[in-house]
């Protein structure tokens, strides 16, 4: 019912519109009396684009063409790729067996790496004796009457103090003259116990104790109360 009601409302205003609009048209158009100007220096120059009404609500379109680059995208830089550090392959080569170290064979008292004679003293000096000093080659001389031209090496030991008899003399003789030297030594010692004959009877029996051994051309002459002891150094050393 009410959709015929609007139909019937929308074809009367229709015929009514239609009436006023043909009664209108026998008023003619009034004629502009302004002169038409031709060859006007500044013809204002006409738009023959229609003016449209934008719509509030219609976004405005751009105008500038969006151009499409023809250049190809550059190429992402890539880093370089580390190489993994490659393990070495194991050697397939037996490992050598150390040689053993080869000792030296300690060298025994009775070859000694010095000479005989210093060695002699050296063994005996390590027994428990008095503050000895050597004796020079003037002094020797004359206590002993023996000359150094009639000796290639010797050690002669004297003590310190008067209160003491120890005495040694080591040496290795020349060819030829050992005579000599052992008449020398015979001096000493009868000098030796002429001293101490007369003072401090223990001093005095360690004269009268003395030793005298030769072996080839060593010869040791040992007045103290380790005297058998340097003559088992002396024999080690020189026989």
């Amino acid at each position: 019912m009410n959709h015929r009601f609007i139909a019937l409302a929308l074809a009367g205003a229709l015929t009514f519109t239609t009436l006023t609009a043909c009664g209108g048209g026998n008023t003619p158009a009034p004629e502009s009396s302004a002169p038409v100007v031709e060859n006007s220096a500044s013809p204002l120059p006409e738009s023959s684009a229609p003016v449209t009404e934008e719509s509030p609500d219609a976004l405005p379109e751009s105008s500038a063409p969006v151009e499409e680059s023809s250049e190809p995208s550059a190429a992402p830089s890539t880093q370089p790729t580390t190489k993994p550090t490659t393990t070495p392959k194991p050697t397939n080569k037996p490992t050598a067996t150390p040689k053993p170290t080869v000792k030296p064979t300690p060298t025994p008292e009775s070859k000694p790496q010095t000479s005989a004679v210093q060695s002699v003293w050296n063994d005996i000096s390590k027994l428990s004796l008095p503050n000895l000093t050597a004796m020079d080659d003037a002094t020797l001389s004359a206590m002993y009457g023996i000359s150094t031209s009639d000796l290639e090496e010797y050690v002669c030991m004297m003590p310190l103090m008067g209160v003491h008899s120890t005495e040694f003399f080591i040496a290795k003789v020349k060819d030829g003259k050992m005579d000599t030297v052992k008449a020398g030594i015979a001096k000493r010692q009868a000098d030796l116990d002429a001293q101490w004959s007369q003072y401090l009877p223990e001093q005095y029996e360690l004269v009268k104790n003395y030793k005298l051994v030769t072996n080839g051309n060593y010869v040791l002459f040992a007045i103290s109360e380790y005297a058998a002891d340097a003559v088992t150094i002396f024999n080690s050393y020189t026989k």
